[in-house]
C-alpha cells in the first residue's frame, strides 16, 4: 500500500491565534500552537491506489478548517471541544476545553461516529509521534503492556 504524507506550508501567524482563541474563550496548548505555527494543516498518511487518494489517515485542520467544522453545531452538540483533525473515516480528533481550562495536559479526545467522546490520555504532540511511529494505525486501541505482564498474557 502506497501512503502519502503532506504537510501544509502554510503558517498560522500569532494574530490568527489569538483571533482563534479569543472567539472560543480559550488558549491553545502550547505544543499545538508550536504546530500550526510551522504546518497550519496537515494530511497523515491518506492512502493512494493506482496514483489515486482514496481516504484514510489522519486530516489535521487549518484554523480555518476547524471554523467550518464547527459550522455542524448538532454534531459536536453537548461537547465542549474543538476539532482539529479527522481520522480513521468517522472520527473527530478534539481538544477538551475543560481540560485545557484545569490545565490538564491530557486534553486530547476522540469523538467516534457523533457517537462516542472518550479520553486518549494524550497531549497533541505525543499523539502525533505516536501516530507516525504506529504508520497510522490507531494505537490508541492496543492493549496496554508492561514487562511485567506482557509475558503473563502470551
Amino acid at each position: 500500500m502506497e501512503c502519502l504524507v503532506t504537510f501544509s506550508p502554510d503558517k498560522a501567524t500569532l494574530n490568527e491565534i489569538q483571533s482563534f482563541e479569543a472567539k472560543h474563550q480559550l488558549t491553545l496548548p502550547e505544543d499545538y500552537q508550536k504546530f500550526i505555527t510551522l504546518h497550519n494543516g496537515a494530511k497523515i498518511f491518506e492512502i493512494l491506489a493506482d496514483g489515486e487518494n482514496i481516504g484514510g489517515g489522519l486530516q489535521l485542520f487549518s484554523l480555518e478548517e476547524i471554523e467550518e467544522e464547527l459550522n455542524y453545531e448538532d454534531l459536536f452538540e453537548g461537547i465542549n471541544g474543538i476539532p482539529i483533525g479527522y481520522l480513521l473515516e468517522e472520527c473527530h480528533l478534539m481538544i477538551d476545553k475543560d481540560k485545557i481550562k484545569q490545565g490538564d495536559p491530557n486534553y486530547l479526545y476522540i469523538f467516534e461516529s457523533g457517537l462516542e467522546y472518550n479520553p486518549l490520555n494524550l497531549n497533541f504532540e505525543i499523539f502525533l509521534d505516536r501516530y507516525i511511529l504506529a504508520n497510522g494505525e490507531p494505537f490508541w486501541d492496543w492493549r496496554y503492556y508492561t514487562a511485567e505482564n506482557y509475558y503473563r498474557t502470551r
